[in-house]
């Protein structure tokens, strides 16, 4: 384990490490090609010879072609998110498609760090939000946030050790 992960397990700055497992993304492909290939084989035959009822049946396939190629391109994408915290730098490195892109947070794009309660049913066990909040001087950079133009460090369970993760945070940065 490189240093600056291990000193990350001494201070309470967020080990943030997201990846999209493998079984998941293969999982993720055979459903697509279940849902494009089922289908085209039951209900084939009302496509062609042409007919009335064409139309009707060509929406259907159509609509599960839409739904698995989403699903494979799902599963193909191959997303990961992983933060290193060099000295009063926040790295962010995402790669999806083969392409890795690198954002690197400081005092000069950092408008706030905050915490959140978030009111999502899928996250009740841990409603706390610790998010990163860009300026919104520096072009693109809230597009390259994610959801809601912030940069997520991570969900937990209490607020006081969200608000730790924050005060961890805001001091590496030096704000």
């Amino acid at each position: 384990m490189p240093a600056h992960d291990a000193d990350v397990f001494e201070a309470d700055l967020p080990l943030v490490r997201r990846e999209f497992p493998w079984p998941i993304r293969v999982g993720c492909v055979a459903a697509g090609a279940f849902a494009i290939v089922m289908p085209l084989w039951e209900l084939g035959r009302g496509l062609w010879p042409l007919n009335f009822a064409t139309p009707f049946f060509a929406v259907i396939v159509g609509g599960a072609a839409y739904v698995g190629l989403q699903f494979i391109r799902a599963g193909l994408s191959g997303w990961g998110d992983h933060w290193t915290y060099p000295p009063h730098t926040v790295l962010v490195q995402r790669r999806a498609w083969g392409r890795q892109t690198i954002t690197r947070l400081t005092t000069t794009n950092v408008a706030a760090i905050e915490v959140r309660r978030s009111e999502d049913a899928d996250h009740d066990d841990a409603p706390w939000q610790v998010v990163i909040v860009p300026r919104p001087t520096f072009s693109g950079l809230a597009e390259a946030a994610g959801a809601g133009g912030v940069f997520d460090a991570g969900r937990y369970g209490s607020q006081d050790y969200a608000e730790r993760v924050r005060l961890a945070l805001r001091d590496h940065l030096g704000l």
